[in-house]
């Protein structure tokens, strides 16, 4: 049996949060800078203020944009064995961290400016590990700062088999990573049965919708590619100040990007996906995990699941660098996160407030998910579970279990969890090889790279990658 949702809100917290959302929809509205966006929107049967580019939406269209938003809808890989569904009452999944600038080791405690062979490496590491489903493209230092984005998605389009989260620099390079997707998916009706990649289209806190952002998900749209929109809410600085207010405004934003999403692009699937952080009040500076952002993104994901919409919290996003810090965020995070009931995981690798990925901490965050997936299943719930007659019998008889007839009959039928890097050893046994665990996580990382293989995608296609490559390289450095 799997373990119940955990709810942070009543009812009455629910209906208040949602029916304030309605008000600031219906009454403040959204800023969209898109002209022809506007008019779409107009026509949609929203109120729409041109000349101050202001979008208002009834709360009759916002209800009907919640219903009829994809409930469902497939992430797919290179290959059908890594494809995975996404939905509310989906198995939940993780992936790793986006758009990192560094690499860090946690072994040496170093970090180095990201590169090109490092996405390979990444791309590389994901598709071999059991429990992560899908990665994300990074922010390479030593490709063209114009181009980045289109060189990171091509070499890890090569480096892995697994979904891709592919992050976009602008409207102009998504047509060259479209163009991408489309050669290794095979035509646009494959990309749009099976996508390969999914998007990104940036809300501005709070509430601002810029005309490049409206662009990219008109092309989005074009191949019905799944797109998120990250609501990323500070407390305190772009956010109200109380985790309530907090909540509110997060909510408003994910279920304007649910309306604008239907208006513009009927059947385009997406998340309620948010990043919630927190001014630090003695500082200034900004906390990626805490206890006040915990509370506010379980009543998240509650929301999320009462929208029936698969909900993507950033559970595994951290402040600090020191692996000890981010090992504890995660295990303040991940399993409540899940337990709530998040559907997608992210940021598994995360170091730094998002500015680092450490490859090793992709193996250990792959080995926390190990865990919550374990911790999700539950337990065995049919009447002889519960063995009433084993503890009689054994009570009276032979006083141990190991050999009992109900010992025998659910050894197997009730998994044990087996542990990767984060071993269960008992100290006997570590003090003969004390290995830190950022050195048996690069032990982990060391075997994927040289035992793991990926096969390389069709020459013809690496071809084609490599000739849009240059295309995108030749009209927008010389642009």
């Amino acid at each position: 049996m799997a373990l119940p949702p955990y709810q942070v809100l009543n009812q009455s917290q629910l209906r208040t949060i949602h029916a304030h959302t309605l008000d600031i929809l219906a009454n403040t509205g959204i800023a969209v800078q898109h002209k022809a966006a506007l008019e779409m929107l107009a026509e949609a049967g929203a109120r729409v203020n041109f000349q101050r580019r202001r979008v208002f939406f009834p709360p009759a269209l916002v209800e009907q944009a919640l219903k009829n938003i994809p409930r469902e809808f497939v992430c797919a890989g290179r290959e059908p064995v890594f494809d995975f569904r996404v939905a509310v009452d989906a198995p939940p999944v993780c992936r790793c961290t986006g758009g990192a600038v560094n690499h860090v080791d946690f072994v040496t405690n170093q970090r180095h400016p990201l590169t090109l062979a490092d996405c390979r490496d990444i791309a590389h590491i994901v598709d071999g590990l059991e429990n992560t489903a899908f990665t994300a493209t990074q922010t390479p230092s030593d490709a063209a700062l114009p181009v980045y984005d289109i060189q990171a998605l091509k070499t890890m389009l090569t480096s892995g088999r697994k979904h891709i989260w592919a992050l976009a620099d602008s409207a102009e390079n998504l047509t060259y990573q479209l163009e991408m997707m489309l050669a290794v998916a095979g035509s646009s009706k494959a990309l749009a049965k099976r996508p390969i990649c999914h998007g990104i289209v940036t809300l501005l806190e709070p509430f601002i919708f810029p005309h490049d952002e409206i662009e990219r998900l008109l092309l989005y749209g074009r191949y019905r590619i799944p797109v998120k929109v990250p609501v990323v809410p500070m407390m305190g600085a772009n956010a109200p100040a109380t985790i309530a207010g907090t909540m509110v405004q997060a909510n408003a934003e994910a279920v304007a990007a649910v309306a604008l999403i239907h208006c513009l692009c009927p059947g385009t699937p997406t998340w309620y996906y948010f990043f919630v952080q927190a001014m630090n009040k003695r500082t200034g500076g900004s906390i990626f995990m805490s206890p006040e952002i915990v509370i506010c993104s379980l009543a998240l994901i509650q929301m999320a699941r009462h929208y029936r919409l698969p909900a993507a919290p950033s559970s595994f996003e951290t402040t600090g660098a020191r692996l000890e810090d981010v090992v504890f965020g995660n295990g303040m995070s991940v399993n409540l996160f899940a337990l709530a009931g998040a559907f997608e995981n992210a940021s598994t690798g995360c170091v730094d407030m998002s500015l680092g990925i450490s490859k090793q901490g992709l193996v250990i965050g792959d080995d926390i998910w190990r865990h919550t997936r374990r911790l999700l299943e539950g337990f065995v719930d049919e009447k002889d579970a519960f063995a009433l007659d084993a503890i009689k019998r054994v009570s009276i008889g032979s006083n141990e279990y190991l050999s009992d007839d109900h010992t025998l009959r659910f050894l197997r039928r009730e998994a044990q969890f087996v542990p990767g890097v984060i071993a269960n050893r008992p100290g006997a046994e570590w003090y003969s090889d004390p290995k830190s665990l950022a050195r048996e996580a690069r032990e982990r990382v060391a075997d994927l790279l040289e035992n793991h293989m990926v096969p390389p995608l069709d020459a013809a296609v690496r071809k084609e990658l490599d000739s849009i490559e240059q295309t995108a390289k030749q009209q927008i450095l010389n642009a």
